[in-house]
């Protein structure tokens, strides 16, 4: 299967954003991830695109990696670090989502 994670960082430094990226391929050296950008939605905040394959079995260790306390289904979820426990406390934001 196909996945992807939408990053959403609490900064425009790129080395706290590199050392975000560095996190997650400790985390799954496979990860495929897009250069960085800044995200127009909040001020001082940048976004990237994180894809890899994976099977249905690894997915549920893969988000409880990631955060705490997902909203939605496994296969289509969201989690805000406001209100939950992130790998990182500068990450905002993370979305995933798997396709067939």
């Amino acid at each position: 299967m196909f996945a992807r994670l939408h990053v959403i960082v609490s900064s425009e430094d790129d080395k706290e954003i590199q050392m975000i990226k560095d996190l997650l391929l400790d985390i799954n050296p496979n990860f495929s991830i897009s250069p960085s950008r800044e995200y127009d939605g909040l001020k001082d905040h940048s976004e990237f695109y994180i894809t890899c394959d994976i099977t249905k079995e690894e997915v549920q260790p893969l988000l409880d990696q990631l955060n705490n306390d997902w909203d939605g289904e496994m296969d289509d979820c969201i989690c805000y670090g406001f209100n939950t426990k992130m790998f990182h406390e500068l990450v905002y934001y993370l979305g995933f989502t798997l396709f067939d």
